[in-house]
């Protein structure tokens, strides 16, 4: 069965009636923030073990009858079966699986929309009806009116992932509900996916241009997650594909203008370069987070080590 993550975002107590969830998709902000509302919703009434594991494998069959409730939070779906998930399903523990899409995913979403008592929550950019949802709970939330025209400017200017929608959102609870207009709006929240792209697809200039342009178009935090997240985009098409012909068929369509350059990036990728753009796309995330205030530091240095790994 399929639930919409922006139910379980709206509804703070939002309760399945089930143990067993499945979060994938491409849009890592949404998926890590879905996983943490579904922990603290399924463990908030009472005492319950979270275990992070990898796989199935890794789960003790053998737990005592007493033993205490547990949340198994596990990073692969290697070895789910529909047998499997047939005999987890009886337990009264929670499985929470969490794997962003990949060709590996698509035999377990058929698994998981074929069952009706396990749940698959799929996590994509946020597309103009969501955020009108989010945007409105928001604003019923912190008591806040606006003119029609502006609710629809502002719905059409925030950031289709969500992270990066949550921080606008923050940033606007801030000001004074009286002076909330176009020209306050377009300088707290502004595009920047269109530069981010042409900072990414620059990569392969010398040092001196990406430092330039970056210190151009980079001023500010929010500037620099936006970056970081949109060129996330790319470097997971890079990772997840192992094959030209299977990467080229999954480049999107508005990128036809950059097609060559991006498919000239991935032919340049063997398993070492993989291995150390992923540690690399995790550290930079994990600061980012951790140091949001650095953000600006963060991303240059980000940037400089991409085109290190591109280009050895």
């Amino acid at each position: 069965m399929k639930i919409d993550p922006i139910q379980i975002l709206l509804n703070p107590n939002f309760k399945a009636s089930g143990n067993i969830f499945f979060i994938s998709g491409n849009e890592k902000t949404l998926i890590d923030k879905i996983r943490d509302l579904l922990i603290s919703n399924l463990t908030s009434e009472n005492s319950t073990d979270i275990q992070k594991i990898k796989n199935i494998k890794s789960i003790d069959q053998n737990a005592g009858l007493f033993a205490k409730k547990t949340l198994f939070l596990l990073s692969e779906t290697e070895g789910l079966t529909s047998e499997y998930l047939n005999l987890i399903d009886k337990k009264s523990d929670y499985f929470i699986f969490v794997s962003e899409n990949s060709p590996k995913t698509n035999s377990v979403k058929k698994l998981f929309l074929k069952q009706k008592s396990v749940f698959l929550i799929d996590c994509y950019e946020l597309d103009k009806d969501s955020k009108t949802k989010i945007l409105n709970n928001f604003l019923n939330d912190n008591n806040i009116n606006l003119e029609q025209e502006l609710f629809w400017y502002l719905v059409d200017i925030l950031d289709n992932k969500y992270m990066l929608m949550e921080e606008e959102l923050k940033k606007i609870k801030e000001l004074n509900p009286i002076n909330i207009n176009v020209d306050i709006l377009k300088k707290l929240v502004s595009k920047t996916s269109i530069l981010d792209n042409k900072i990414f697809f620059s990569i392969l200039e010398n040092n001196e241009t990406i430092i330039s342009n970056y210190n151009e178009k980079i001023t500010n935090p929010t500037d620099a997650n936006k970056m970081f997240f949109t060129i996330k985009q790319f470097t997971n098409l890079i990772i997840h594909h192992e094959y030209q012909n299977e990467f080229e068929s999954n480049i999107p369509k508005y990128l036809f203008r950059e097609r060559k350059i991006l498919i000239n990036i991935f032919k340049r990728f063997n398993f070492k370069k993989r291995k150390l753009l992923i540690n690399l796309m995790f550290r930079t995330e994990g600061l980012i987070r951790k140091n949001n205030n650095l953000s600006v530091i963060v991303g240059l240095r980000f940037l400089l080590n991409l085109k290190k790994i591109i280009t050895s």
